[in-house]
């Protein structure tokens, strides 16, 4: 696959049992035709993945090697299952989409810093000028950065929860599976996985 032979190393899953199921599932949930890959991950970091890529004859899954003697078959097929599930219900798209927006609007405000009289006039400065603009640009829009991070974090969590569901309505087995495969990413990650309801919510 082209996309993934740039500065990464891929193999495709041997013929086997894990690569039965993984296609199995992927055909079972119209993720029909989906080449399956593992990348070589270990040689950057112990992080562990897995992730779907493209559409139509151009489906990809990509398999982190550390996740391989990580988890059980099942429980690898199960993450799959919830990573299908993002693709299914649009959930790379919509964030996509309100990246692009997002970037419209801060290269907008951007422009209006350097350029409008009266945001610098706001700030007790006479004429616009490049860097004073550069300057309260950033001061300004780490602050409206960080109150509009809180409600896409909040999706995002959400988005999480709708793909474990989409993952365990696939089949009722890989419930406990996901959970305990979730388990394993956290403590391999060093992740907390108890966090503070607060510290979640930001």
């Amino acid at each position: 696959d082209p996309l993934l032979e740039e500065g990464l190393s891929t193999s495709c899953v041997d013929v086997g049992s894990l690569r039965s199921k993984l296609l199995a599932l992927a055909d079972n949930l119209g993720y029909i035709g989906a080449s399956i890959y593992v990348i070589d991950g270990s040689t950057r970091s112990e992080h562990s993945n897995a992730f779907c890529m493209g559409f139509g004859r151009f489906r990809t899954i990509c398999l982190f090697d550390t996740l391989l003697p990580l988890m059980t078959e099942d429980e690898i097929v199960a993450v799959l299952g919830h990573e299908i599930g993002h693709d299914r219900l649009f959930h790379v798209h919509t964030r996509l989409l309100l990246g692009i927006g997002e970037s419209f609007v801060m290269f907008f405000a951007l422009g209006s810093f350097l350029t409008s009289r009266a945001i610098s006039s706001a700030f007790f400065v006479p004429e616009p000028k490049v860097y004073i603009g550069m300057m309260l640009f950033m001061i300004v829009w780490s602050i409206v950065e960080f109150v509009v991070n809180i409600p896409l974090t909040m999706q995002s969590r959400s988005n999480e929860y709708a793909a474990d569901r989409y993952a365990v309505e696939a089949h009722r087995s890989y419930g406990p599976l996901l959970a305990n495969a979730l388990r394993k990413l956290t403590k391999k990650s060093k992740a907390n996985l108890t966090p503070h309801p607060f510290h979640a919510f930001l």
